[in-house]
């Protein structure tokens, strides 16, 4: 082979596939999230409210007596703008969860209850993705005048799809809902055993990751060899013509 005609095609390869991975680790992902929440089959004394600019975000149940909402229970989504990088966790949405007080005969609000998450990309291109979360509420009788021995357990844990992929030029990346963290995303938790009248907060945590490489785009260790190749013969061909 004319080492001096497959340099430059070697080179510009070599290039060309630096180029690719550079600008898989260099993109961000930016974009908003929004949650909806649905109540129990069979249920009464629950209700769904908007809270901020999101719809059904908040689902409200029990009363403190005489038809007052004032101590009531609910769980609330928030949800945050997001700007993030391959392989980092980032922070998509608030959960709250308020224990209240209620009477007995209020409600019997209990079992799975859904939340709906959407994830609205606005860079580096448009599409919203759709992930399912269930949820379980075990209301404890308030009998021992303890509010922490009387707590409520608000129990979580992911449901059906908690991963998405997708394609954005050539490359495929995956979307995965981590799970909730009260600390920063050191650790996850799966419910909130809260005192009366408490109130718990704990954030949802996202990752994206860009997919095993294809047959197209070499392991990072072949693009190296590459390179080497690239430069030793670039120094045979530079001894030669002296």
């Amino acid at each position: 082979m004319n080492n001096t005609k497959f340099l430059p095609t070697l080179i510009a390869t070599t290039t060309i596939l630096f180029a690719t991975i550079g600008k898989v680790e260099a993109i961000t992902f930016a974009g908003t999230s929004s949650g909806s929440w649905g109540i129990p089959t069979g249920t009464f004394g629950a209700f769904l409210s908007n809270e901020g600019s999101e719809t059904n975000n908040r689902v409200t149940w029990g009363t403190s007596g005489g038809g007052s909402f004032t101590n009531a229970n609910y769980v609330q989504y928030d949800g945050l703008g997001f700007s993030t990088n391959l392989n980092t966790l980032f922070a998509v949405g608030d959960l709250t969860y308020r224990n209240g007080m209620t009477s007995r005969s209020s409600h019997n609000f209990r079992g799975d209850f859904p939340l709906e998450v959407e994830l609205s990309f606005t860079n580096p291109f448009n599409s919203a993705e759709n992930f399912n979360y269930n949820f379980n509420i075990l209301n404890t009788r308030n009998t021992t005048g303890d509010p922490v021995l009387d707590g409520d357990k608000l129990r979580f844990q992911a449901n059906g799809l908690t991963s998405d992929t997708f394609n954005f030029n050539g490359v495929d990346y995956t979307l995965n809902l981590i799970g909730f963290s009260s600390d920063g995303g050191n650790t996850f938790v799966s419910e909130f055993n809260s005192p009366e009248f408490s109130v718990a907060e704990s954030m949802l945590y996202a990752e994206i990751t860009a997919a095993s490489p294809s047959t197209d785009v070499p392991e990072p260790a072949t693009i190296i060899g590459l390179g080497l190749v690239s430069v030793y013969l670039a120094g045979s061909l530079k001894k030669k013509r002296k």
